[in-house]
């Protein structure tokens, strides 16, 4: 069977090949089935196979055990294919089975690329990278002298994994589209660059199948493409389109008291909070204050009950914070049992175990780094009183006014090694379905009172499904400003938010995590911090001390605020921007050029999301810079220069365009950008003006790093026209009803009173006769490149400004 590019055949023996148009050196040949039971594999008996047509084929193979597992391949719209899978056992026995593979190759010589410059995209709920065909740097290579070319190592992906040829321009996509049972992945063994084994399935965490039963397998589709971020997108499209997931109109707006106060955290530092947010934060979007690790009783994951530092109890809480116009949010641990709560004694059968434990206890499944620190055990969801258990405590959280919550730590009830649990016949650990069964309870009980009430995915199953939840934390924690380290910074933003950005609106609301931009951090990282969570388009969950938060950082904070629910593109996830650095000594001397620097592959720095509003269209492009110069002597800091190509950036290359950098206001002009010095002089001073433009296409963004730039381009016109206000990082969602009468431009800017800022209006070439703001005349001044600068100071919600021009030239 043949799709548009991605070429499923499956050969008289039964076996599959996979092969995509364009690229000829990928191929997946000769792959096959395999069922894992208990004990170990069950044998392969027989095969047979019903081809009705090139695009639906039944395959059927037999293995001992009396298990027979069918697979159906489907060709459908827009060429995709479908493997739709069952599980069936024949036999008068109950068979436990650990694990199925749907496709699997051991061939080395008939398996991958051969040439190009192949990648591959991995993921978790926490984690996305793309990275280089081959053994990673952090392959197991034993022997230092080994020869590279030998060096095997393993790696996987959850749900969906993806190959990519710079060169061949073409991509291949195998993903599942459902997750109810089990979490499929794609796992691989590289020996050098070789893919010496590939195997998509399932961990059946040795799970039950009864005599005369059929289970219905998680169904996994392929697709290619020549864009592999589109291929990702359009995944997520269908399966957004097979679950129904709930998603929500806008993304919401938190704060979260972990940051600023950890296990410090009181009710009276809430209520200062509050009031605060109440005044500055409410009118842009702020709903819920989440009470983090800290309100509960010995500070244990598993407890629901207060402690002393919210001695008036969570209702009395709510019930204060509704009166400010916001909700009361908590955070739990219910799949996470201290080894100091009394449900491990009374117990602990509702506790996951190991299957080789004789005496049957609870199994550790990991220690607390907070206090009270000790040992942790998983939930056993698959026991009917744990559930109950679970029920009854989610219920008591609702009844007691939270309305947003945030189960952590859910992803440990399926680590594969808790196998042994009260209902055999149900997957957990090694499996989704427990964890489903959980999350349908949390999600049940939240809205019951309430149906808007929101609830937090931090690490379980994330596809739509039985249980989904609406918001998806997704990457790992970003840390309090200035601790955590600027690699820290490119790993979360660069590839495991960039990664997850095609899941925003599809699978669920992304959340990067918090947004911490006070201090004791540097201010470009406050920035680059509120860049990334801005253009990831989805929740924004504040992680400052609003209490002692400086007026340079609540600007930050607020034009961040509130989101605008789409997300980004990461322009250079699968394929590099070009970047090269200039040192300070050759620059001024003259005596040399840019040196070309290695742009580490699979760490995005440039984000572009196209924005639109009833008065124009413009596009943000986000560039973010994490290198540093630091321990440099006089004269060799280096600066970095991106090379941006326009077409790759969604821009018309011949087209003129107007840009300002957001975070300095600092309207740069229209393109081409070119500065001009006398003889075709070039140094340091030049890069004074940001941006430059080498060559037909091209854009040259230099600065130092670490740090961002937020730049805002819209279409050149020939008379004034707004740039961007300094209220909100959009670039204009902001503004309306703008207009401009050949005289006059008038426009309203929606902000909450009291925010001060400006609005950069881009007029080279005329002069200002008056301004006014609120019908009150002001002093509009002159700014960068020609631009107009009008103070803005916010008294309603709607605020109207108009700026009088006359055209030099007349």
């Amino acid at each position: 069977m043949s799709a548009e590019a991605v070429s499923v055949v499956i050969g008289d023996d039964g076996l599959a090949s996979i092969s995509v148009g364009g690229w000829p050196a990928m191929r997946l040949n000769r792959l096959s089935p395999s069922v894992a039971l208990a004990g170990g594999d069950a044998g392969f008996e027989s095969r047979e196979m019903r081809r009705n047509g090139s695009d639906d084929v039944e395959v059927v193979d037999r293995f001992e055990a009396g298990l027979r597992l069918t697979r159906r391949w489907r060709t459908g719209a827009r060429g995709v294919v479908t493997l739709a899978s069952e599980l069936a056992n024949a036999s008068t026995r109950a068979v436990a089975v650990a694990d199925v593979r749907l496709l699997s190759g051991s061939d080395p010589a008939g398996l991958g690329p051969q040439s190009g410059s192949p990648q591959v995209y991995e993921q978790g709920s926490y984690w996305a990278r793309v990275r280089p065909w081959g053994a990673p740097e952090a392959a197991e290579a034993g022997s230092g002298e080994q020869d590279a070319t030998q060096r095997t190592s393993a790696s996987g992906s959850q749900y969906v994994w993806l190959a990519h040829d710079i060169e061949a321009r073409m991509a291949l996509l195998v993903g599942f589209e459902t997750g109810e049972r089990w979490t499929g992945d794609i796992r691989t063994v590289w020996q050098g660059m070789r893919l010496a084994q590939w195997s998509v399935g399932m961990s059946c965490g040795i799970t039950e199948l009864a005599p005369g039963a059929t289970w219905t397998l998680e169904t996994l589709t392929i697709a290619a493409g020549s864009d592999p971020w589109q291929l990702l997108c359009e995944y997520g499209d269908r399966v957004r389109a097979r679950h129904n997931p709930r998603i929500l109109a806008r993304p919401p707006v938190s704060w979260c008291s972990w940051y600023p106060y950890r296990l410090g955290v009181t009710e009276g530092r809430v209520i200062a909070n509050a009031r605060i947010a109440a005044e500055r934060l409410v009118s842009l979007g702020l709903r819920y204050m989440l009470l983090d690790l800290g309100w509960q009783s010995g500070y244990l994951p598993s407890s629901f009950d207060e402690n002393d530092q919210f001695a008036s109890g969570l209702r009395s809480l709510a019930d204060r914070l509704e009166g400010m116009g916001l909700h009361l949010g908590a955070w739990c641990a219910p799949f996470t049992i201290s080894e100091q709560d009394p449900l491990v004694s009374e117990h602990p059968e509702w506790l996951l175990g190991v299957e080789d434990d004789n005496a049957g206890a609870p199994h550790p499944s990991g220690t607390w780094f907070w206090e009270p620190h000790g040992n942790t055990y998983a939930l056993d969801l698959t026991h009917p009183g744990a559930r109950e258990w679970l029920r009854a405590r989610i219920r008591s959280l609702a009844e007691r006014g939270v309305r947003y919550l945030k189960p952590d730590f859910i992803g440990g009830v399926t680590a594969g090694h808790l196998t042994r649990r009260a209902n055999r016949s149900m997957t957990a650990g090694g499996g989704a379905e427990a964890a489903r069964a959980g999350l349908s309870i949390i999600r049940d009980e939240m809205t019951r009172p309430d149906p808007e009430a929101l609830t937090l995915n931090c690490g379980g199953p994330e596809m739509p499904g039985a249980g989904s939840l609406p918001l998806l934390y997704t990457c790992e924690d970003t840390g309090n400003t200035g601790y955590v380290g600027w690699k820290h910074l490119e790993n979360d933003y660069g590839r495991n938010v960039a990664g997850h950005l095609w899941k925003n609106g599809r699978w669920g609301i992304i959340q990067p995590s918090c947004l911490v931009v006070g201090l004791p951090g540097g201010i470009e990282e406050a920035r680059t911090r509120a860049t990334a969570t801005f253009l990831a388009g989805g929740q924004v969950d504040i992680g400052d001390d609003l209490t002692t938060l400086p007026e340079d950082r609540w600007r930050i904070l607020q034009a961040t605020l509130p989101p605008v629910g789409k997300s980004a593109t990461p322009v250079d996830l699968f394929e590099p921007i070009e970047a090269g650095t200039l040192g300070y000594d050759a620059s001024a001397s003259g005596r040399g050029g840019d040196r070309p620097r290695s742009v580490e592959q699979g760490a995005s720095r440039v984000w572009t999301l196209k924005m639109e509003a009833d008065w124009d269209a413009w596009t943000l492009i986000g560039v973010f810079n994490y290198d540093t110069n630091d321990d440099v002597p006089y004269g060799k800091a280096e600066i970095t220069r991106f090379r941006l190509p326009l077409r790759r950036l969604g821009l018309d290359p011949d087209a003129e365009l107007s840009v300002i950098e957001f975070w300095s206001s600092q309207y740069l002009g229209r393109s081409p950008f070119a500065r001009a010095n006398p003889r075709g002089y070039r140094h340091p001073g030049d890069a004074q003006a940001l941006i430059a433009s080498p060559e037909r296409g091209i854009w040259e963004v230099g600065f130092f790093g670490p740090g961002v730039k937020l730049l805002v381009a819209r279409p050149y016109r020939p008379h004034p026209w707004p740039a961007a206000t300094t209220f909100h990082q959009s670039g204009g969602a902001e503004l309306a009803d703008v207009r401009w009468d050949g005289a006059r431009l008038s426009g309203a800017l929606r902000r909450s009173p009291g925010e001060t800022g400006s609005l950069v209006i881009a007029a080279d070439g005329w002069d200002v006769l008056e301004a006014r703001v609120n019908r009150r005349r002001t002093h509009a001044r002159s700014g960068a490149a020609g631009s107009v600068v009008v103070p803005i100071v916010c008294e309603e919600p709607l605020t109207r400004w108009e700026v009088r021009f006359r055209n030099r030239q007349r």
